[in-house]
């Protein structure tokens, strides 16, 4: 699914080395922040997790999981649900915000294109499609809404967790309050029965980058312009003493 800070086009690189911690003594595959499922649809498991604070987002993955879609979305359709969402079931909030949004930006403005001739191209009906296409490798995924903190890490043991989550001091995503050092400690913690991998640009010492990799990117970071040209993707993980 098109989604802001998808790995998608980083999934021939991450995927292999995420898959390369799988092996037949691991519990499950884990995603905290699932965001559009455009890794964990790659990832080989016999129990794959997805969660993430967005609730219209997991309502539409598990909607779209046992159901038909809608073709497309009109640009009526997009502002009245805009405006109204309340009115309208969470999974089709999703839809209507994901997929009918410039740039997959949720509700950020009705995804516009034109073609050579002048002609409008659908846009909202392209990235349907792309999450038509996408549901046959996410059929046996477990979502749920549900926060990283919310997650019990006394259950969760012998699992091999991916982590992306908003990058800091960038604005690819709605928000800016991320709890960067909760989160660390977090990691630090689940990091004892499990194996954590991040993505990140950068990461506090005390983790380490496994992989690394510089791409051009036009997800704006707010801080220096000229250096959101190229950023370096970067996998980090933690490892007890």
């Amino acid at each position: 699914m098109q989604y802001v800070g998808s790995k998608n086009k980083l999934s021939k690189d991450l995927a292999p080395i995420i898959q390369s911690y799988i092996n037949e003594d691991t519990k499950g595959y884990l995603e905290p922040f699932v965001g559009g499922a455009n890794m964990i649809d790659k990832i080989k498991c016999n129990k794959r997790i997805g969660y993430d604070i967005h609730k219209q987002l997991i309502a539409l993955l598990q909607y779209a999981q046992l159901n038909e879609l809608p073709e497309t979305v009109t640009e009526n359709e997009y502002k009245t649900v805009k405006n109204n969402k309340d009115n309208f079931p969470d999974w089709y909030v999703g839809l209507v915000g994901f997929c009918g949004s410039f740039g997959a930006k949720y509700f950020g403005g009705f995804a516009r294109r034109y073609n050579k001739d002048g002609s409008l191209f659908d846009v909202p009906r392209q990235a349907i499609n792309a999450l038509w296409r996408q549901v046959p490798n996410i059929k046996d995924i477990v979502f749920k809404n549900i926060a990283f903190q919310e997650l019990s890490l006394n259950e969760i043991k012998g699992y091999v967790i991916y982590c992306d989550i908003p990058y800091k001091g960038t604005t690819k995503y709605a928000t800016n309050n991320f709890p960067y050092e909760q989160f660390y400690d977090w990691v630090k913690v689940i990091s004892k029965y499990n194996t954590v991998l991040i993505s990140e640009y950068s990461m506090p010492p005390e983790f380490t980058c496994i992989w690394q990799k510089e791409l051009k990117t036009s997800l704006g970071s707010g801080i220096n312009k000229d250096s959101d040209k190229v950023r370096t993707e970067k996998l980090f993980t933690y490892k007890h003493n």
